[in-house]
């Protein structure tokens, strides 16, 4: 209930931006829905930053995407380009994890663990767990690269 209040109380305030953290988490799939058809009608007119890990959700409401791993950009593009040929290996990793009601059995999962932020690996962050990683990416973080108009990617794989 108290998500929902916030929620409202942030939405009443005229705004040119409306930074929205995991808005919909914990809130049943029919409250759910009414938020996020409120968010789709807002969103035409001001920007919305969504923050959240559900890529279910993400896919329903967003134009552009950032996908970020330990706090580093590591892909941005638009939102159906972005979905449907990801570029680095974080965010397809990220939408083979994403359940789709077709395949029986197992989740599948990123291997390995999520680094220190205190002690944070040298080069691409993600390298640890890249089953990609060459030995550039463990020295060196990865410039942006852009794979078309609208989508970049910091990923040596990728580039």
């Amino acid at each position: 209930m108290k998500q929902r209040v916030m929620i409202a109380m942030a939405l009443s305030c005229s705004r040119e931006i409306l930074f929205a953290d995991e808005p919909t988490t914990a809130l049943d799939v029919t409250i759910q829905a009414q938020i996020l058809d409120i968010f789709k009608e807002l969103g035409k007119r001001i920007s919305i930053l969504y923050i959240t890990h559900d890529l279910g959700v993400v896919s329903e409401i967003a134009d552009r995407i950032i996908v970020m791993y330990a706090g580093k950009f590591m892909e941005e593009g638009d939102a159906k380009e972005l979905l449907s040929a990801p570029k680095h290996p974080y965010t397809r990793g990220l939408i083979d994890c994403m359940p789709s009601g077709k395949i029986k059995g197992k989740l599948v999962s990123i291997p390995g663990t999520i680094p220190d932020l205190i002690d944070m690996p040298k080069g691409c962050v993600f390298s640890p767990r890249c089953p990609y990683a060459m030995e550039i990416c463990r020295e060196e973080m990865p410039g942006e690269t852009k794979i078309s108009e609208n989508h970049i990617v910091r990923c040596f794989y990728a580039a």
